[in-house]
Order: structure tokens, then sequence, then C-alpha cells
């Protein structure tokens, strides 16, 4: 039987929450490909230059896979998140949009910061954009810790097990800031650590459920 009079958390069904960020998540990595322009090429000269040209967007091609992956691994740590609860309250949605706010303008800091490779401030534009939206992912998942109760009522708190992962690309991403002010080239490379660290999370909490069972 349905409750007569549902709490505040339950004003916003989780289903619609999920399926407006699961779109946006989507929109975000199709747009990326937006930043991959060749400039126009009379056909006549398009088999000598067209090669050159190829080769000369390399810059513009890592940092795409780079925010698609990225955008990627937000949605897979989103979907880890919020499986957790049964309802949304009025600050965790508050939360969300404000991260699907961030998600949005990747697509336009991965065009200036592919367009601009060797500029400090376009780096650092898409530096900090993706570290403003782990924040807010790692913010959404201590939230949904600190009120577990009312958003997932009469089931026991997991705690921060499990969520360790969202605290990867913030650190990561601290990191890339630091060594941009050395080398914007090499501040792109340093998201690569983040499978292998990913990797290395989730051996080691097998390792210890093992251990513990043991």
């Amino acid at each position: 039987m349905a409750d007569e009079n549902p709490s505040p958390a339950e004003t916003v069904e989780k289903s619609r929450t999920e399926a407006l960020s699961d779109g946006i998540f989507a929109f975000a990595m199709t747009l990326l490909v937006i930043s991959l322009i060749i400039p126009p090429i009379p056909e006549q000269d398009a088999q000598e230059l067209l090669p050159g040209i190829l080769a000369g967007m390399w810059g513009e091609f890592l940092i795409f896979g780079i925010a698609f992956f990225i955008i990627a691994s937000f949605w897979f740590s989103h979907h880890r998140i919020v499986r957790r609860v049964r309802y949304f309250n009025d600050r965790l949605i508050g939360i969300n949009i404000l991260l699907l706010f961030f998600i949005v303008l990747i697509p336009f800091t991965t065009a200036v910061s592919g367009d601009y490779t060797g500029v400090l401030v376009a780096v650092l534009l898409f530096h900090g954009n993706l570290l403003a939206a782990s924040l807010l992912l790692s913010g959404m998942g201590y939230y949904i810790v600190r009120h577990y109760g009312e958003l997932n009522p009469g089931f026991p708190n997991p705690g921060w097990t499990g969520l360790e992962r969202s605290c990867v690309i913030p650190a990561v991403t601290l990191l890339a800031i630091c060594v941009s002010f050395v080398n914007t080239d090499a501040s792109m490379w340093c998201y690569a650590l983040i499978p292998v660290i990913m990797a290395t999370v989730h051996r080691r909490r097998r390792l210890v459920a093992r251990f513990r069972r043991a």
C-alpha cells in the first residue's frame, strides 16, 4: 500500500533524475566530436594536404579522447553513487543539476584547450572544468552517506565503501593542474593515471574482501 503522506524526499522520483542525467551525459559525450574540425581543402589538393592536417590535429584528438573517457568515468561513478538511494531530496537534486552544468561545459573547454594546447589559460580552463565536476560528484557521494536514512529509508548505511574511486579524478586533475604550470602538453598525459589507479583501488578492495572472508 502506498504511503498516504510521502516524505519530502519523494517529491522527485529517482528514475526521472537518472533519465535526465543519462541524457545529458550522452549528449555531452556526443557533442565532443564537434571540436574535431578539418578546415576546407580544395578537392584537388586533398590527397596531398589532408594527411598533414590530420597529423597536425594529434593534440585535439588526444584531448577529445581524454574528455570522452573521463565523461564516461563520470557517468559510471554517477551510476554507482545514485544506485544507492531510492529518493532524491531538493538538495541532492541541486547538487546533481550543478554537476550536469559542468558536464555540459566539458565539450566547450575541450574545444578551447584542443585549439590552444600550448596556452596555459586554455589548458587550465579544461582542468578546472573537470575538477569542478569531479568535486561535485564526490560531494554527491558524501551527501548521500550523510543523509542515507532519508534517501534510502529502511536500509543500513554502507558508508563510504565502494565510493573511493570517485576521489581518483579530483586527485589526478589537481596533479594535472600543477604539471600544466611546467608543461601544458604533459599535463594532459596525467589523465592516463586514472585507469591505473582505478584498477589498483579495485584490486585492493578485492584483496581486502578476500582477507576478511578468510
